[in-house]
């Protein structure tokens, strides 16, 4: 054999909880346009999600192998967050109770690309088990956003432009190879993926807006939410091919 190696991999990531924050802007007139508080969600989950993969590697020994891996998988993103106090008194509602909220929906694309290495520990007939770790980068792109206010009598409804942002990425991983032949080798394994936070969206066209119904004054740029990043858990099976 070369040493060389293929490998491909599809999997089922669980669906995981973080957290995030958003910029309340707010559209009324000099002095008061501008951001108003920063919330934390109260709630932020990414969904379950099929991930698929392929990279190369190369065995140095029995016991030492490394690879190089691109994987994707897109995943349903729900948050939901408590109206202000404000907002809830100025419809009438009672502030401290729980009778208004912002529930936001989008989808993401999350690419990885990692560098791996892996330790293969004494075989057991056929079969090989393995731990590894991997560091890398991964391509998190939001669709647009879309945040609906749940509450009695409320209509208010907005789009936002999901963003797009290159993060830090870690792995780490735990399975077992079964021998099919020479070359070829059947691989199930656990990855745990770690995705630091970043860009969520931007404003909504209002926000954006230098003139509003309230009056003149500048319009909202940038991002407005950051989620704090993934804890992915994954059970993936694959194959590797050895080649000569």
């Amino acid at each position: 054999h070369s040493n060389w190696y293929l490998r491909g991999d599809i999997g089922y990531a669980f669906g995981s909880h973080t957290d995030g924050d958003w910029n309340f802007w707010n559209i009324y007139a000099a002095p008061y346009r501008g951001i108003d508080d920063t919330f934390r969600y109260d709630r932020f989950s990414l969904n379950d999600g099929a991930t698929f993969g392929a990279g190369f590697g190369y065995r140095f020994n029995e016991t030492f192998r490394t690879d190089a891996t691109l994987d994707f998988m897109r995943a349903g993103i729900h948050g939901k967050t408590s109206c202000p106090s404000y907002v809830k008194a100025g419809k009438g509602f009672n502030p401290v109770e729980d009778n208004c909220n912002y529930e936001d929906s989008s989808s993401a694309d999350i690419w990885t690309t990692m560098a791996n290495a892996y330790i293969d520990l004494p075989k057991l007939g056929m079969i090989t088990p393995y731990m590894g770790f991997g560091v890398g980068a991964a391509y998190v792109s939001y669709d647009d956003w879309n945040t609906r206010e749940v509450c009695v009598g409320c209509e208010y409804q907005s789009n936002k432009n999901g963003l797009d942002s290159w993060r830090f990425a870690m792995s780490a991983m735990a399975g077992a190879s079964y021998d099919i032949n020479d070359q070829l080798k059947l691989d199930l394994g656990y990855r745990y993926l770690h995705v630091k936070g970043g860009k969520a969206y931007g404003y909504d066209a209002v926000d954006r807006a230098t003139h509003t119904i309230y009056g003149d004054g500048p319009g909202a740029t940038g991002t407005q939410a950051r989620d704090n990043g993934f804890d992915i858990h994954t059970v993936r099976v694959g194959l590797r091919y050895e080649l000569y």
